[in-house]
């Protein structure tokens, strides 16, 4: 006999679980006893969605699930925003929830009518949603949901344990916790060959780079084939770290705002070879809208064969790390050269933007408020060429990172994506921070999203992480304020009392450092970049400042 909660830890251990992010109730203690005596860090958050923001951040940087704890009824409901965000991102993580028994009374405690109602909810935001009443299917479980997660296309599992099996001695067979992993069939070698010809036999020809080459860890391979093409490489928008953006090929995003050379690439393009976006998905349907309908596109994308959104010539679904290894091998015998004018016209456009950029930002340099253009330049001026950057819903976490910060690094920028939840930063950073301690972090987020995350100040001064905060303070929620008042709307419910951010970030026990002049920028980013400690930097920034997308794109 064993209390089930520590077969939980068990099989958390026996699958190389060294972190989980929780908030604990009673219903889950046992599990968290059993990781203290497996030595796994138990880390506390002080909200469910953000231990689940933590669990999706350790997913993308690691490429192994990320694992949140919560109790049932409010504590899995509270986690269903992070759970989706991680679907959107495809970032493979594990939610292990206590749920009520199966003969639990109507309006019991964390519950409702339908006791089956959590993983009801959560089916259409993961890969997987089951609960589990029988303690043998305890670790059957549990190993699958790290299966899921990520094989193929890699995303969320929840996992609903009955608060008995959790709380009470259970019996489990010992051959219930035997298991072997699952491996993914590839396609033919001739399938990738056949795809990629009509790629490089074409004269003008893009590559487009989406999330699942950072899912894969398959950067050196997609710039290998890059250089192999010698054509632009084109991103969707919320994944402009997808490709390196210092490599002479990179031409910018698309979605929701175009990069003039991306636009381009895309127009003219005769072929694109598509790698690491999933088929069905909005990117898919934007890379359609961006291309002619006499393009040839072909899919290299992880997981099953799906219809795809766009207009598409082949799709091949496999592991994407061999998949790219098939695609060099093809190359190596068969590309031909990229067309001159074409690949130069990309680049003049690059290059027109970037000079426009710099004039924009010597005629706001000066200025007070602070532009947040000001702040964008000197950070990266100031930080590592593998910095990771937390990103947030609105303009200070997505607008601003999103159009000019130049993401050296691939899989550097973690933002909450196309799901665009506020409040993910703070404890992204965290998470970000317990992965890689050695790399530099920075969390950039505005005033609204800051007041629905700062308790998470708290984690980082526990954890004693040491990531830099940034925080665009103007007294708005300003994506949303700038559109009302750029379309005839009510200038109501955008307007934040003016909040002393660095006064707060010093209760709550990190350092906080104010910027009021635009002098002031590049010392205070040094200084906590430099710090032992995390440090909010607390910058007043224009509410009225243009995004670079409106004002030059």
């Amino acid at each position: 006999m064993t209390i089930g909660g520590d077969s939980v830890a068990r099989v958390l251990a026996e699958n190389g679980v060294e972190e989980t992010y929780v908030l604990l109730g009673n219903q889950t203690v046992d599990i968290a006893d059993g990781l203290d005596k497996r030595e796994i860090d138990v880390v506390t958050a002080r909200h469910e969605y953000n231990a689940a923001v933590m669990a999706d951040t350790r997913g993308r940087l690691t490429g192994a699930p990320g694992v949140a704890i919560t109790v049932a009824g409010p504590g899995g409901t509270n986690a269903l925003t992070g759970v989706a965000q991680a679907y959107t991102a495809a970032s493979p993580m594990i939610l292990v929830s206590a749920v009520l028994p199966e003969d639990a009374p109507t309006e019991s405690l964390h519950g409702v009518d339908d006791q089956h109602f959590l993983e009801t909810a959560f089916e259409p935001a993961t890969k997987w949603s089951t609960q589990v009443h029988d303690p043998e299917r305890v670790p059957d479980a549990l190993n699958r949901a790290f299966d899921v997660a990520t094989s193929g296309r890699p995303g969320p599992v929840f996992v609903g344990i009955d608060e008995d099996i959790l709380m009470e001695d259970v019996e489990i067979p010992e051959s219930s916790f035997e298991w072997t992993h699952v491996s993914e069939t590839d396609p033919s070698p001739e399938v990738v060959v056949d795809a990629v010809n009509m790629i490089a036999d074409a004269d003008r020809r893009t590559l487009y780079v989406g999330k699942g080459v950072l899912r894969a860890f398959a950067t050196e391979n997609v710039v290998a084939i890059a250089d192999a093409l010698d054509c632009p490489v084109v991103c969707p928008r919320h994944y402009p770290d997808a490709f390196p953006n210092d490599h002479d090929a990179y031409a910018g995003t698309v979605g929701m705002s175009d990069h003039p050379a991306a636009s381009i690439a895309l127009a003219e393009a005769e072929a694109v070879l598509s790698l690491g976006v999933r088929p069905s998905s909005h990117e898919a349907a934007v890379l359609g809208d961006r291309t002619d309908d006499e393009v040839d596109i072909a899919y290299l994308a992880a997981g099953h064969p799906e219809l795809p959104e766009s207009n598409a010539e082949a799709v091949v679904a496999g592991d994407l790390s061999t998949l790219l290894d098939g695609v060099i091998s093809a190359l190596s015998e068969t590309a031909s050269e990229t067309n001159s004018d074409y690949r130069q016209a990309v680049r003049d456009e690059v290059e027109r933007v970037e000079s426009d950029v710099e004039a924009y930002l010597a005629a706001v340099r000066e200025q007070t408020p602070i532009h947040p253009l000001v702040i964008m330049d000197n950070l990266r001026q100031v930080a590592d060429d593998d910095v990771i950057v937390t990103g947030d819903a609105g303009a200070a976490g997505g607008a601003w990172p999103n159009d000019v910060f130049e993401y050296r690094a691939t899989n550097s920028f973690q933002h909450s994506r196309l799901y665009d939840s506020m409040g993910f930063p703070i404890p992204a950073g965290n998470a970000a921070k317990l992965a890689d301690p050695d790399r530099q972090v920075v969390n950039l987020i505005g005033d609204g999203g800051f007041l629905m995350c700062n308790m998470e100040l708290v984690t980082a001064a526990a954890t004693e992480t040491d990531a830099v905060t940034v925080v665009m303070n103007d007294s708005k929620y300003g994506m949303i304020w700038n559109y009302q008042r750029g379309g005839d709307h009510a200038e109501i419910a955008t307007d934040i009392p003016t909040t002393d951010i660095a006064s707060m970030a010093e209760a709550l026990g990190v350092t906080g450092i104010r910027v009021n002049e635009p002098k002031e920028v590049k010392p205070a980013l040094e200084m906590a970049l430099a710090d032992d400690d995390h440090v909010v930097v607390d910058i007043r920034t224009d509410p009225t400042a243009e995004y670079v997308s409106r004002k030059i794109w």
